[in-house]
């Protein structure tokens, strides 16, 4: 009985062996992963503090980069409004003779149910089609017609 005893004790100790040799494993992976990952984090801290204020993140930073641009791109539109030149202006005489209303509706192109809302948009504003932005399809379609 001593014998199954000491068999039994030599078995389980060769088990614990194993399981501490997988525990090691396990262990050395964590830490290693570990070290990446702070290794990561004060490569990027770094970089932060390079450059001086911390960034933000997230959608309030979208935001503010967007609103830190509009500024820039509102004074470079006024310098390019400033520099183009001025349109002269309308004067009655330049304006050409009415046409006869059948010239207009011959100028009209036919459109289908097949016609974009987009095209129609187009045409109606061409056609100086007051409230044109706010119709649907078929508005559009009748003030056209």
């Amino acid at each position: 009985m001593a014998k199954k005893i000491s068999r039994k004790l030599k078995k389980a100790e060769k088990a614990v062996a194993a399981a501490t040799k997988v525990l090691n494993k396990a262990e050395k992976k964590r830490d290693a992963v570990l070290l990446r990952e702070k290794k990561r984090a004060d490569k990027q801290l770094a970089k932060r503090e390079a450059k001086g204020a911390r960034p933000a993140s997230g959608p309030r930073a979208a935001v503010a980069k967007r609103a830190a641009a509009k500024p820039e791109a509102k004074s470079e539109a006024k310098a390019v409004a400033k520099s183009a030149p001025k349109p002269l202006a309308k004067s009655t005489a330049a304006k050409p003779a009415a046409a006869p209303a059948n010239a207009t509706t011959a100028a009209k192109p036919a459109f289908g149910p097949d016609a974009t809302v987009a095209d129609l948009r187009e045409a109606a504003k061409a056609n100086e089609i007051s409230g044109y932005s706010r119709m649907t399809k078929s508005q559009l379609l009748e003030a056209l017609a």
